[in-house]
C-alpha cells in the first residue's frame, strides 16, 4: 500500500485500484492530476502476474462470479481495517470491474466509484437491485479506440451503469486503453463535486 498524499485524519480516503499486470504505484501517478480533497491511497492487487500484480485470473468467466470474490473481501477488509472514512474508489482496467463490484456486493460500501477503461463483471449479481435503488455516482472515463471493448460491449456497460447508478461518461474517441489529459480533467471535476457532497 500506498498513499500519495500525508496522512490527515480530517481528509476521507479515496483507493486506487491498478489494472492487470501492474503495480500499486500506477494510478498514484495520476493523483497530481485530482483535488487534495482526499487522501489517495493505492493498493497492490492479491495475485502476482508477470512482473507486477493482479485482482483475479483472466479472461473473466461470466459462469465464475466467485473467481472475483478474494479480491472483493480483501479490499473490503483492508476498509473495515482503517479508522477513516473511505468514501471511493478509482479503478483501472480490471481495477475498474473490481470497484464496481464492490457497489455490487454492498451499494452503500463506497459513495461512488471511477472506472477507467473497465466494465462490470459480465453476469447478473445479486446486489444489483440494491444498486439501482440508491444509485451511486459513477464516472466511467474510456477511449473508443479501446481494444478490449468493440461497441456491442461498450453499449452493455453504458445501458448497466445508466440503469443502476449517477453516471457521468467521458468518452475520448481517438483513445486507446488509456488515460489522457482530457479525461483525467473531467475526473477532478467529478471529485471535485463528490467533495463538495460530502
Amino acid at each position: 500500500m500506498t498513499s500519495t498524499l500525508p496522512p490527515d485524519e480530517h481528509r476521507p480516503v479515496i483507493l486506487l485500484l491498478h489494472g492487470l499486470g501492474s503495480h500499486e504505484g500506477d494510478l498514484a501517478a495520476l493523483t497530481g492530476f485530482l483535488p487534495e480533497d482526499f487522501d489517495y491511497v493505492a493498493l497492490r492487487g492479491i495475485l502476482a502476474h508477470g512482473p507486477g500484480y493482479a485482482w483475479f485470473e483472466m479472461p473473466v468467466d461470466p459462469d465464475r462470479p466467485e473467481a472475483i470474490t478474494p479480491a472483493a473481501e480483501a479490499v473490503e477488509g483492508w476498509i473495515a481495517e482503517q479508522d477513516r472514512r473511505v468514501v471511493g474508489a478509482i479503478g483501472f482496467s480490471q481495477g475498474g470491474l473490481l470497484a464496481l463490484h464492490l457497489l455490487r456486493r454492498d451499494a452503500r460500501a463506497l459513495d461512488f466509484v471511477v472506472n477507467l477503461s473497465g466494465r462490470p463483471f459480465p453476469a447478473p449479481m445479486r446486489g444489483d437491485d440494491a444498486l439501482a435503488d440508491v444509485r451511486p455516482p459513477v464516472f466511467w472515463g474510456h477511449g473508443g479506440l479501446d481494444p478490449l471493448f468493440d461497441e456491442k460491449i461498450e453499449e452493455q456497460v453504458r445501458e448497466f451503469l445508466s440503469a443502476r447508478t449517477r453516471l457521468e461518461e467521458e468518452r475520448r474517441p481517438h483513445l486507446g486503453h488509456a488515460v489522457d489529459e482530457v479525461e483525467l480533467r473531467a475526473l477532478a471535476g467529478f471529485l471535485e463535486r463528490r467533495a463538495a457532497d460530502l
